[in-house]
């Protein structure tokens, strides 16, 4: 197979998923380059011409080249925009390279003249949690009452509605650094009577107040062309999961086993997809104990890989290569 395929990553990303996905499209007879975005624009090149006979798109990373063509792909994983320019340089001049850099990747990305596994302009647009409760709804998926407001009147009102309590989250998931340097992750947290007394910290920035769903399940269900692979775990039975699963996640990394999931919902999250003219998606559901499904949230380029790794070891990375390479069938057709 002639086909050529460019990942676009940074070099932190090690959990071990692109090198699985690269394997298996060099197992197809593709031709592949990892492209880290943090290592442009000083490590890494990539370039776009455009002349008499027309456009050419090249990435090169060390002594490798790879021009893109009709036939070709590109899967935008994850980025960290020219995440590796000198922190000495003038605070001006390298925020202007940044921005420079990441304008460059991102419109050589939009002009990729073959396949891209999701467009990064389509990436960001679907991660936004109002546009995605909103289209939930639309299609038939339950959904939590929900505020997002930096409003702290509005919020001590919705909290003060939610007769089974409420939960705060953020909208943009980001780590903060203890003074030891380690990496703390800000989870869902379930609101107590001390956290109201801090509702003042929304005039510095908004957040996303949610009614509490009781829960007999999880789901995480990931997206990968036109297949579903759902996979579910019981975070109840885990002491400091039962808010957010994510914070006890290696606790319950082999506690995942494969969901059915019925056929109205599995329809709904087809046509979600096609809406949204995603061919990836990982999307966070409850089971509550009475059976009913209720949507969260769908990260567009959310993790999958542990389900992979562990129970229920399902063949993603082979879906996805086989996604980027349009074998027969494997693409989502967007509505």
């Amino acid at each position: 197979m002639d086909r050529r395929v460019v990942l676009v990553t940074h070099s932190e990303d090690v959990n071990g998923v692109v090198p699985a996905v690269q394997s298996q499209l060099e197992a197809r007879g593709a031709e592949v380059l990892r492209f880290d975005t943090d290592r442009f624009p000083g490590e890494q090149q990539a370039s776009f011409r455009q002349d008499a006979a027309g456009e050419r798109l090249e990435f090169r990373a060390g002594e490798r080249t790879l021009t893109l063509r009709a036939e070709d792909a590109l899967w935008y994983r994850r980025a960290r925009w020219a995440g590796r320019l000198p922190l000495e340089m003038d605070r001006q001049l390298r925020h202007g390279c940044l921005l420079e850099s990441e304008a460059c990747l991102r419109g050589l990305m939009a002009a990729a003249p073959g396949f891209v596994l999701d467009p990064p302009e389509r990436v960001r647009a679907t991660a936004h949690k109002p546009r995605q409760l909103a289209l939930a709804r639309r299609l038939g998926m339950a959904t939590p009452r929900t505020l997002i407001s930096n409003d702290p009147a509005e919020a001590q009102a919705f909290v003060a509605s939610c007769r089974d309590g409420a939960v705060a989250k953020m909208l943009v998931g980001f780590p903060v650094y203890g003074e030891d340097g380690a990496e703390q992750v800000v989870f869902t947290t379930a609101l107590k009577p001390e956290h109201m007394a801090h509702l003042e910290g929304l005039r510095r920035s908004p957040m996303v107040f949610q009614e509490r769903i009781a829960k007999a399940l999880e789901l995480r269900i990931t997206v990968v062309g036109r297949r579903i692979f759902a996979a579910a775990v019981d975070s109840q039975a885990t002491p400091g999961a039962e808010v957010d699963w994510r914070e006890r996640g290696v606790a319950l990394i082999r506690s995942w086993v494969p969901y059915t999931l019925p056929a109205a919902l599995e329809r709904q999250i087809g046509d979600y997809m096609a809406a949204i003219g995603m061919q990836y998606s990982a999307i966070d559901v409850i089971v509550e104990p009475g059976g009913r499904h209720v949507f969260l949230e769908a990260n567009p380029a959310g993790e999958c890989y542990w389900l992979e790794c562990n129970s229920p070891y399902f063949p993603l990375t082979a879906a996805l290569a086989a996604v980027l390479l349009g074998e027969p069938g494997a693409r989502r057709v967007a509505g």
